[in-house]
Formats: C-alpha cells, structure tokens, sequence
C-alpha cells in the first residue's frame, strides 16, 4: 500500500509556493525550512501525490454525537493532550511526538501565534494584516501529518492578540475582521491538505482583558469567525476557549451563544484546584446539557501557578476527575512546551511532570 501525501494540490510544491506568495523569494528561510518539513521528508520517505481517487473517504469526525467524546482514528476516548505551543517552530518535533505516544499522551495543544516567554524573532503563521507566513504554514502542514501518522490529534489554537516582551502589556491586537480573514485563508489550506486529527480553538482566552487586549471577543465576533472556519471545515470540533476564572455556568451560556462544538474551559488557578476538577467538570456537563456540546479541560493549573502543584499526585487528581466526569479530554499543562527553537520538550520538564508522564505510560 503506498504512502500518500494528504490532499493537497498537484503542483504543491516550492514553485506552487513561489507564484502564490511571491516574497517567499526574498526569504533564506522558506528554502532552508518549510519545503524540507512538509515535502522533502515525506520525498525521503517514499511517499506519493496522492491520486484524485485514493477510494472511498474516512469517515470525518462527529462532534455532534450524543457521546461526551470527539470521534477520532475511529476511536471515542477521554483524550489526554500536553501543552506544546511553541510547536510550531520545533526543532525536535519527530523526537518529541515519539516521546509523547510512547507515554500515552493522545494530543498537543499547539498555539499559532505564541510570543510569550517571547519567542524571538516574532514571526508568526498569522501576520498582523490577516495573510499566512508561509513558512510556518508549511510547518504546519508537517506538524498534522507527523501527528496524524502517529494517531496524535492536535489541538490548533490560536489568538488575536500578541505578547509583550517578558509578558508586558505592548503587544497588537488584530481586529476581528483582519482576524477573521486570516482564520478564512487557513481553514481553505487545511480543506486542501485533507487532515482529519485536529479541532480548533479559534481566540484563546478570548474572554480576557488581559495582555494589550484592547476589547474582549463578542458573541458576534465569535459567531463570525466560526462560521468563516465551518464554510470550508464544516465537521471541525471548534471552540474559543474561556478563562479568567469563568464560573462553567457562565462558559457554557457564551459556548451555546456562539454555536461551538464544545468548551474549552480554563479552570481557575486556585488552591485546591485539582479536588476542584470533577465538580467543575460536572457542572460545565450540566450547564450544557447535551453530550452534543463536548467538555475539554484544555489549560488547568501546572507548575508555578498560583495555588500551584504540589506533586504528581496532583495531576492524577485532576486527570481522574475529569476522567470520571467523562469530559472529552484534559491536558498537561507545562511550560516545556513554551520554547522549542533549540531545546526539546523533554529535556524542559519539572521532575514532577516527568513523574507524572511515567506514571501515565504506566497506567495505559
């Protein structure tokens, strides 16, 4: 059985690249990087264009089912998913996804435009004037189908505002219809590509004043830009997470406003939070009131946050309880996952993280 490349045009390749975005050509580092992640490996590998009929399509996965978890690879599980949001320029990426699936790890949480602890040279896949840098589309493009070989699914996130330098306030926000488009331009290159692992959170913490963030995200904004997302991904699982200590009342209403797929819930960084994670899960699960609309605990609390972990066992707590809740998935938090230009997530865990991640291969 060959090995095909995901649906994607013919002529993908660098030329097709070239005619489309022509200041790619004055750019060292589109022919060093993008065309050697998503094309030259997959070359290497023996792979294929595919044919324009390989047989009959995959099933794409159900987020409006009565089950309280996501469709994937055939599968409804309770996911487990890390924080790997500076994935999108990782030098160790092959390495780091192996790791994860040999530990039991289902996803990555993967974050388009992260500056923060910052993450220099700001060069993100969404530009300030709504267009693609096509460099870290292409990245992104090796991402899904490394992820996808490997059963992962990937969590694309995503927000309109960018970081500060060291976390201050003096970032840009880019308005919701420049934001909109950039989500448009996307959501057509993922249609094309043919990737089925992934759901989208369209504005992180869009709910949040925080950071430079000159207006939270509306109801209507929200609306509009799922909706320019769904025109061309119309089975994506698709949210816009909500955080700054949102009661799961309160998440819930604005998820079913805006017509999501599920809730991407924040829980609040407290102590006692991990006890905290069955009744809050349980309550975003009543608020809802249809397994329709999934439940993701997608950034709980991790290491040097406030009311902090104390110990692995904290994490188990917190897994347990959203497991016996039966929410769609939880996720390791961690800030290994924050800066991976030079050094791999592995190598950047706290010893409590690393303690739990054996434990969870342990326990598969």
């Amino acid at each position: 059985m060959p090995k095909y490349f995901p649906k994607i045009p013919k002529s993908f390749g660098a030329e097709w690249y070239f005619n489309k975005y022509p200041d790619v050509k004055k750019d060292p580092y589109y022919g060093k990087h993008a065309w050697e992640h998503f094309v030259k490996h997959g070359l290497e590998e023996g792979r294929e264009y595919a044919p324009d009929v390989i047989g009959p399509p995959s099933p794409p996965p159900d987020p409006g089912s009565d089950s309280p978890y996501f469709d994937f690879f055939g599968q409804r599980k309770f996911l487990v998913f890390v924080s790997y949001f500076d994935g999108i320029r990782a030098k160790y990426l092959e390495q780091d996804l192996n790791y994860l699936k040999s530990k039991g790890v289902d996803g990555i949480r993967l974050y388009l435009n992260f500056s923060y602890p910052p993450n220099r040279p700001w060069k993100f896949l969404f530009r300030s004037d709504g267009s693609l840098d096509v460099q870290r589309l292409g990245m992104l493009g090796h991402i899904l189908r490394l992820a996808n070989e490997r059963e992962m699914v990937v969590d694309i996130s995503s927000s309109r505002r960018l970081d500060g330098v060291d976390g201050r306030p003096n970032g840009w926000q880019m308005a919701p219809g420049v934001y909109a488009h950039a989500w448009r331009l996307l959501s057509i290159e993922l249609k094309k590509w043919g990737f089925q692992n992934f759901l989208i959170d369209e504005d992180n913490e869009g709910n949040c004043p925080w950071a430079n963030r000159s207006a939270t995200l509306t109801i209507p904004e929200a609306i509009v830009i799922r909706e320019v997302i769904q025109a061309n991904l119309p089975t994506v699982p698709i949210t816009a997470s909500a955080a700054c200590n949102i009661s799961p009342e309160a998440a819930a209403v604005m998820t079913k406003a805006e017509g999501m797929s599920f809730i991407g819930y924040h829980d609040p960084r407290v102590r006692g939070w991990a006890e905290a994670t069955e009744g809050l899960a349980l309550r975003c699960k009543r608020a809802v009131g249809s397994d329709k609309i999934k439940v993701c605990f997608q950034e709980p609390n991790g290491i040097g946050k406030a009311g902090s972990v104390q110990s692995a066992n904290d994490f188990w707590v917190a897994l347990n309880g959203a497991r016996k809740a039966k929410v769609a998935s939880w996720t390791l938090h961690t800030s290994a996952g924050f800066s991976l230009r030079k050094r791999s997530f592995f190598s950047q865990l706290h010893p409590v993280e690393n303690e739990f991640l054996n434990g969870l291969e342990q326990r598969r």
